[in-house]
């Protein structure tokens, strides 16, 4: 896949603005069972529980606050980030653990994963982050990792403002993604947006997605012209959160 000199720019960018926020990472840690509790307020866990996370890939996967929840499932997990020092605690921390598998990437691309070798994808609490050409970049490597019928469940900023300026400039540091710009792209890419959630973060109403897109052709798949659920908002706290 051609890689745009902006896009890669903008992976450096990340690499270097995620690379050591001790602060961060120990904060996000404290809070992160909030998104996998079973009936919990936040949609997250009952979206997840839709994937078949038979093959799961977490992208953007930190220090591995979100694995570590399936840590004892018997599935087989790919943990991918573009920091490499992140993937180096996320081997120490897994260490001993079966089933999982650690990639460095280059912030753009999955190329060391083979085409239709997945079952699902996800993406919590970074992809906001991710300036809209790489977003649309992923898409289309979710849709050739994925098997047919593969689901992705991602989170995604939903910010309209600031387009071609610096996302640190925003609201908790969200990218410019207009509403609909995601759907566009995910189309674009060959896959179906199943449902689409949007939620508050911090002081902001809506800033915020998640979504769920399915690689289609599978005869059991879930297809985008299914019945639309009630739209929910949701706002979401979280003391370490940037502003």
């Amino acid at each position: 896949m051609e890689l745009t000199k902006a896009a890669v720019e903008k992976a450096d960018i990340l690499r270097r603005d995620w690379n050591d926020d001790e602060d961060y990472y120990q904060g996000a840690e404290e809070w992160v069972n909030i998104f996998w509790e079973l009936g919990g307020k936040h949609p997250f866990r009952e979206m997840f529980d839709r994937l078949d996370s038979s093959v799961v890939v977490e992208l953007a996967c930190g220090r591995g606050r979100h694995s570590w929840q399936m840590r004892d499932w018997p599935n087989q997990k790919i943990l991918v980030d573009l920091v490499p020092e992140n993937i180096e605690l996320c081997q120490k921390r897994f260490a001993g653990l079966k089933n999982f598998r650690f990639i460095v990437n280059n912030g753009v691309d999955l190329h060391q994963i083979d085409s239709g070798s997945v079952t699902a994808v996800f993406c919590y609490d970074a992809m906001v982050h991710f300036d809209h050409e790489i977003v649309y970049s992923y898409l289309r490597e979710f849709r050739r990792i994925l098997r047919p019928g593969g689901m992705a469940l991602l989170h995604h900023s939903n910010y309209p403002g600031n387009p071609g300026g610096d996302y640190k400039a925003n609201p908790s540091w969200r990218c410019f993604m207009p509403p609909g710009l995601f759907k566009d792209y995910a189309i674009k890419s060959g896959l179906e947006v199943v449902e689409q959630r949007c939620f508050g973060w911090g002081e902001t109403d809506d800033v915020d997605c998640l979504s769920l897109v399915v690689k289609p052709d599978a005869p059991d798949a879930p297809q985008a012209s299914d019945p639309p659920r009630r739209r929910r908002r949701w706002r979401v706290r979280l003391p370490w959160r940037r502003r």
